[in-house]
């Protein structure tokens, strides 16, 4: 059910009784500015922590615990040309509740703490609250250290750089940057949430046994003006380089981390799309993968080897940990699995199990309220919205034909390994 609240602002519910919990999300979608990502993840980080009503975390997380353990938390994500500030809320359905006496509902109570967070924040003297900005600031700081300490996020990280090369917003992470981060203000960040409140297109989603009357009532009292918002696609297009793009950096690991990023063209309006998941998911995007088999299982030259499609990016990339003696063989063992796809060199039976992981994978999405709001979002900006019947009817439909076409669009763009030496510990 999908409904106009305002202009730029949606609602859409999916009534249910199919779990004990009501899910509330609110996106706040604004196009991809390399500018503008690490003032709204410091955003973020700031509404996340104090509102006027509760202005410690403590107090917030008190309310939860009296909302009997709601949930709650807001996060940052990049989906292909915007960015995106998510706000969740989790309540039980208090029919499932024994002894519940509150007079209003945990629905309602929910709704509540949202438009609590959203427009009434914690602003004494009509600015951020300078311990709590300070301190959200110095968080989100190490939050992003932290991610660099992961050697496989980092170099995949590096892999982005070298992949978009030029175009910041592309290869920065959701979370922005360090020294950007150092240089913000109160003053700065303040405006990127009245930016935001007037400017990014809202998208509401309910899952569980609510009402569109009930839902509409809620909203009813959030001060959500009409906005202009640009019909921009959601796809980044880019083209291919005549050169492949070649980086490493050392580090103390054991384990190199080698990653190969691709273009693959194919986005999520395009007739190729389901071929190209299915592709990604014989390639190297499953346990039945040829890199798994191959690389890992056959030749024991990776300790994990996988590959990634981004529908909204249109590239491919692989993963894999080994020794960094072996880089060589193993980038030509990827290689050959890519392009045995690209001959046609697939099994029926490799097809046929494919293709049944990727329908299990979509039917375990449906148990999941989180995912299940989380493909709302999608479906709003993709303007795509394939019921799963019709959907498994195109999954069973892809031939070795088709998965062949995909793969000779995937063309190797950028490769980068992040290695040291033995005598280090992971």
């Amino acid at each position: 059910m999908h409904f106009r609240i305002r202009d730029g602002v949606t609602l859409d519910l999916l009534p249910t009784e199919q779990f004990k919990t009501i899910g509330i999300k609110v996106d706040f979608v604004a196009p991809l500015q390399a500018t503008a990502i690490t003032a709204r993840a410091l955003l973020a980080q700031v509404l996340e922590t104090s509102t006027a009503a509760y202005p410690t975390q403590t107090s917030l997380a008190r309310q939860l615990s009296r909302l009997y353990g709601a949930s709650f938390g807001i996060s940052v994500i990049k989906l292909g040309t915007k960015h995106v500030i998510r706000l969740t809320v989790s309540v039980v359905d208090e029919q499932y509740l024994d002894h519940f006496t509150d007079k209003i509902p945990l629905f309602e109570q929910g709704m509540a703490l949202l438009r609590a967070v959203l427009f009434d924040p914690l602003l004494p003297q009509g600015s951020f609250d300078p311990i709590t900005f300070t301190q959200q600031r110095q968080n989100l700081l190490t939050a992003i250290k932290s991610l660099d300490d992961d050697k496989q996020y980092l170099a995949n990280r590096r892999l982005q750089e070298l992949l978009f090369s030029g175009q910041p917003a592309q290869a920065m992470s959701a979370l922005g940057d360090i020294t950007t981060l150092g240089e913000l203000s109160a003053t700065a960040v303040l405006q990127t949430y009245h930016d935001m409140l007037v400017n990014d297109a809202v998208h509401v989603a309910v899952i569980g046994d609510v009402t569109p009357e009930r839902v509409q009532t809620a909203l009813a009292d959030w001060p959500l003006m009409d906005r202009t918002v640009a019909d921009q696609s959601l796809y980044y297009r880019w083209e291919k380089r005549d050169r492949v793009q070649n980086g490493d950096d050392l580090a103390p690991v054991v384990q190199a981390k080698l990653n190969l990023g691709y273009q693959l063209p194919v986005y999520r309006d395009d007739a190729d799309f389901l071929p190209a998941v299915v592709f990604n998911a014989a390639f190297g995007g499953s346990p039945l993968s040829l890199l798994f088999t191959n690389v890992r299982e056959k030749a024991s030259l990776a300790y994990y080897a996988s590959s990634g499609y981004s529908p909204f990016t249109g590239t491919l990339s692989v993963q894999a940990g080994i020794q960094a003696e072996n880089q060589d063989r193993v980038v030509a063992i990827i290689d050959e699995q890519l392009k045995a796809l690209q001959r046609g060199e697939l099994t029926s039976d490799l097809l046929a199990e494919v293709k049944a992981s990727l329908l299990n994978a979509r039917l375990a999405g449906l148990d999941s309220p989180q995912r299940r709001l989380t493909g709302l979002l999608n479906s709003q900006l993709t303007h795509l919205n394939e019921p799963l019947k019709e959907w498994e009817e195109s999954l069973a439909a892809v031939t070795i034909a088709d998965v062949q076409r995909v793969a000779q669009k995937v063309t190797l763009q950028a490769t980068y390994c992040l290695h040291g030496g033995a005598q280090h510990a992971e």
